[in-house]
């Protein structure tokens, strides 16, 4: 009688050491079969990096001081030497900021290598005429989206800040003129490509490099003659062709 209680027990003890264990590795987590992706855009004036307090020479000779420069990035899709799709980003919306820093994750795809990064600069008609209410980040921010004009949409390409009217190196003076440039409207869509050339291993994180020149996106305008642009106008359609060429790899 006493034997087959300590060997009920043992047995019991065993059987709870088994059930521990299959617990155990039923949580172990599996391995990884892809890599992360990710952005940095880093803003330049020509050949330096660029800062807000920076003055930037547009298209007429005129210095600039940017107080808002901001754009939307959309449908993003990486191919390989052979132009073969191996990361699709289509849902993915990005926000770039010239007064911020913008690394990005773009999420996961298999391993490869990417040749070239294919980008929306904007966004595609159906989100752009989406409720921003009821939007995630970033296209809910009320200062990108047109709310007194919802017909005209999400701004693409924000531009705000002053033109040094008198030459004196300056933006305080009376000749000093405000603009403002709000790029929108469907028709304003833009694709660009990002040159990239980087490999994806499982478990990576690979940061893709890519520059933002802010001399080239007002490199066709005058700013001084035409300090305000909205919508589609003949200048907001110059900033947006001079935004796709402003974009490449590091």
């Amino acid at each position: 009688m006493k034997y087959s209680k300590w060997a009920i027990m043992a047995a019991l003890s065993l059987t709870f050491v088994a059930c521990k264990k299959d617990d155990e590795e039923d949580t172990t987590t599996p391995n990884p079969t892809t890599g992360t992706i990710k952005a940095n855009f880093t803003f330049m004036n020509g050949s330096a990096a660029f800062n807000m307090n920076d003055a930037v020479m547009d298209g007429a000779g005129h210095s600039v001081q940017f107080s808002l420069l901001k754009f939307y990035m959309s449908d993003l899709h990486l191919v390989d030497d052979a132009d073969n799709t191996v990361g699709e980003f289509h849902e993915t919306v990005l926000l770039l900021d010239a007064s911020t820093s913008n690394e990005l994750t773009l999420g996961s795809m298999s391993p490869g290598h990417v040749h070239e990064a294919h980008v929306v600069l904007g966004l595609d008609s159906a989100t752009n005429h989406a409720d921003p209410l009821m939007a995630d980040y970033p296209l809910n921010i009320p200062g990108m989206h047109w709310s007194w004009n919802p017909a005209a949409g999400y701004k693409f390409l924000a531009m705000e800040g002053h033109v040094d009217g008198n030459g004196d190196g300056d933006f305080i003076d009376a000749e000093d003129v405000a603009f403002t440039y709000h790029c929108a409207t469907d028709a304003l869509l833009r694709e660009t490509h990002i040159h990239v050339h980087q490999d994806v291993t499982v478990g990576s994180t690979v940061t893709m490099q890519a520059t933002v020149d802010v001399a080239k996106i007002i490199s066709g305008l005058d700013l001084l003659t035409v300090p305000d642009a909205m919508g589609a106008t003949p200048a907001n359609v110059t900033a947006m062709d001079s935004l796709a060429v402003s974009i490449d790899g590091m």
